[in-house]
């Protein structure tokens, strides 16, 4: 029992941490895009370092959405990582599998 409750506190830090910081680059990135208004243009995943360094409005929000998107994932990692602290292999590998699928379902 205290192994879960563990659990669900650094899985709710894990989620609570990704969510403030992706509302905060967001709203970073309105601020910018408010201040220098640029033309809309979809940025992909390649250029996106790129676009960051040339300090694009866009390219922060499009962060911000990625680092939202990428909250989710970032749970699955740290209830692996506890769950191999605590050695349950069982539910290691079920978090490892887990992982997998979505990182398969990315690549496709």
């Amino acid at each position: 029992m205290k192994s879960q409750r563990r659990l669900d506190r650094y899985i709710s830090i894990v989620l609570h941490i990704g969510m403030y910081l992706s509302i905060l680059v967001i709203a970073i990135g309105l601020m910018l895009y408010a201040l220098y208004p640029t033309p809309i243009d979809d940025i992909s995943l390649k250029n996106l370092p790129q676009e960051l360094m040339d300090g694009s409005p866009i390219a922060v929000i499009s962060l911000g959405i990625l680092l939202l998107i990428m909250t989710p994932l970032s749970r699955v990692i740290a209830a692996g990582v506890i769950f191999a602290v605590d050695r349950e292999i069982r539910f290691v590998l079920t978090s490892l599998f887990i992982l997998a699928a979505i990182l398969l379902a990315i690549m496709i």
